[in-house]
């Protein structure tokens, strides 16, 4: 009986050992190298088993099944009249078709058809990708990422390749994009999971309990014993030392110092001074204002702490925090170089600092230098605003007239002059040599731009010269492609079949539709559209304040926008800045502007953070300030003296 009853139990044993494999193998998606995605896409009943009990994984993912996965993924409700001739009511996914394209996401063939059971190539996911990347808000910059196989990528849908690409949803091969390739089920699924992160779904985050620091953790012994983490001092720029810890709360607990710095292999997460640099695009979640703000690649930020997990940072006075995975933080010490402002000959030069080849990378001038500023001195800011030396002898606040006037306020200068300063910008830069500007003085779509552009400021008074200067940047002067074959100065729209192509019948079109459909509703109207948190004060800013905090990646966009402008003055005589405007910023939360100098008028509008840029038109009056409204209005506009600080500008 005893040894009947050993067998029995042994048997009972092999059985569990036999079973439990069986067990974890009966889920095909276990292991599988985009499991996240797929059990995300699971989760919002986006992807269902077939007949034979399959999930399909290393399928390739239709045209329909890809809008579907989308639009379940968004949550899409919002619905129009839109019906593609190929996808009847009948068909499995005929609604979230409908829900994609009346979101914008999908647009379908020049036909009526939409291909619904067609294998979708990544390209064409990519351009699907960033029209949903648009319609959540998502900041997303412009990208110069190429890949090796960059020239087989239809040449309209690069860019959207490129935005993918830095946003780390869409990835490559051994530095190959493989545009025409049909994707698969589960790379679909881990495009739209990485996606769905980046919106701040809370499904969506990584499993293992939501640490995506790259394999950090914050405790714990291994069970080898090998230590985590290491407390190393820095010591003539270098780092010596290598004093072992299990986890991340005991090495911090055996900090003495200041020159100690907590290290995991061998990269510093945690330092009592420096500054993080962005490794790649970010999106930074600004506690400061409730918001996600673009952040490009190579930002220099102020660091403030860091655990195991994360990293907290001040980018232009927005706090929010970072994986370790996304920054390198760099100890004052140890700083081999950095981003620094000069005075040269009276003008205000920043130079760039690249962390990837430890080099000076490029600068620019964008204005008159403050007058603190003392030239043969590298001056540092957080935010473009106060600057200081290395010693902090010299230091002070220079608001840039061109960075922060507001785009309310009118040029002096004509027509006529526009079109004069034009034509001699292209000839100078035609005279460089380089591709791009050849023939610029004869094929630039800015020739002739005068009068549109006075057209457009009187119509909607927004700054003709600095739409001019907009268009300059972001145009390479007329030259780009896009500039070039579709009247497109700004780059504005892009469509899964036909991406960048919407063709504008003239550039007067292209410039009303900048005007209309995206700085006026959504970045200088107070409010802006609903849903879109774009209007951060009516200036090109910095990411600090104005449109530059939404409108690019790119930390000194509104200073390269400002600096277009100071160079068009600089030509022309500076009409605009010896006739300046007054500037004021307010100076509270909630602050109401009126139709009348008194609280009894009704609110005009409400601004409601504080630090908003205004047009000071008159004098005070019974302790109102009459200013030039943001908001689109002939009347008068009034606010209240006691939250308006006037600004010295430099220009």
């Amino acid at each position: 009986m005893k040894k009947l009853s050993i067998i029995a139990l042994l048997m009972t044993v092999i059985g569990m050992l036999l079973w439990q494999p069986q067990l974890a193998s009966a889920d095909e998606l276990t292991g599988h190298s985009h499991e996240q995605g797929l059990r995300y896409l699971i989760s919002k009943n986006a992807l269902v088993k077939d007949a034979k009990g399959s999930y399909r994984p290393d399928d390739n993912v239709t045209r329909g099944e890809f809008a579907s996965y989308l639009t379940k993924a968004m949550n899409l409700e919002a619905t129009s009249d839109i019906v593609f001739k190929d996808v009847p009511d009948t068909y499995v996914h005929a609604k979230d078709i409908k829900l994609a394209a009346s979101a914008g996401i999908i647009t379908g063939y020049g036909d009526g058809l939409f291909k619904p059971n067609a294998a979708i190539s990544r390209q064409h996911m990519a351009v699907m990708l960033e029209r949903a990347i648009d319609y959540l808000n998502i900041p997303k910059g412009t990208s110069t990422i190429t890949f090796k196989d960059n020239a087989a990528i239809i040449k309209d849908y690069r860019q959207a390749v490129a935005i993918g690409a830095q946003l780390e949803i869409i990835k490559g091969s051994n530095g190959y994009f493989m545009p025409e390739k049909n994707a698969t089920i589960g790379q679909a699924s881990s495009f739209i999971v990485r996606l769905m992160q980046l919106a701040g779904d809370p499904d969506a985050t990584a499993p293992n309990g939501g640490n995506s620091n790259g394999g950090n953790t914050n405790g714990g012994d291994t069970n080898t014993g090998s230590p985590k983490y290491a407390i190393k001092e820095i010591s003539n720029g270098t780092l010596v030392g290598n004093q072992g810890f299990s986890t991340f709360e005991a090495a911090e607990k055996a900090v003495t110092k200041n020159t100690q710095v907590i290290v995991q292999s061998d990269k510093i997460v945690k330092m009592s001074s420096g500054y993080a640099v962005t490794n790649n695009y970010v999106a930074l979640k600004s506690e400061t204002i409730n918001d996600s703000l673009a952040v490009a690649a190579n930002t220099e930020m102020e660091y403030l702490s860091s655990d195991a997990i994360q990293v907290k940072v001040r980018l232009a006075g927005q706090v929010g925090y970072l994986k370790h995975a996304d920054v390198t933080l760099i100890p004052f010490s140890m700083s081999k170089g950095r981003s620094y402002y000069e005075n040269v000959n009276g003008e205000i030069k920043h130079t760039l600092y690249d962390y990837k080849t430890n080099k000076y990378s490029s600068s620019y001038v964008f204005g008159k230098a403050p007058s603190f500023m003392k030239q043969n001195e590298k001056y540092y800011s957080w935010n473009g605003i106060y600057f200081s030396n290395g010693n902090g002898s010299s230091k002070g606040n220079a608001y840039n007239y061109y960075q922060f006037l507001p785009a309310r306020a009118q040029t002096q200068y004509t027509a006529q002059e526009l079109d004069a300063y034009i034509m001699n910008k292209l000839a100078e830069i035609e005279s460089t040599g380089a591709t791009l500007y050849k023939d610029a003085t004869k094929k630039s779509k800015l020739i002739g731009l005068g009068q549109t552009l006075k057209d457009v400021e009187a119509k909607s008074q927004i700054n003709a010269m600095l739409i001019l200067a907009l268009a300059q940047h972001e145009s390479a002067y007329g030259m780009s492609e896009q500039a070039q074959d579709l009247n497109n100065l700004f780059g504005l729209y892009v469509y899964d079949t036909n991406p960048k192509n919407k063709k504008f019948d003239s550039i007067a079109d292209n410039i009303n539709e900048l005007v209309d459909k995206f700085l006026q509703p959504n970045y200088i109207t107070p409010g802006g559209s609903p849903g879109k948190n774009f209007a951060n004060g009516a200036v090109v800013g910095s990411k600090a304040l104005g449109f530059n905090v939404k409108y690019a990646s790119d930390p000194f966009w509104g200073a390269k926008i400002a600096g277009h402008y100071y160079r068009a003055e600089k030509a022309l005589g500076f009409k605009d800045a010896n006739n300046p405007y007054t500037i004021g910023l307010t100076t509270t939360n909630g602050l109401n502007v009126r139709t009348g100098a008194t609280t009894s008028n009704s609110p005009l509008f409400t601004y409601a953070r504080s630090g908003m840029p205004v047009i000071i038109s008159s004098s005070a009056t019974n302790g109102w300030y009459e200013i030039l409204s943001d908001k689109l209005y002939t009347g008068k506009a009034f606010v209240s003296k006691d939250y308006v600080q006037v600004i010295n500008t430099v220009k």
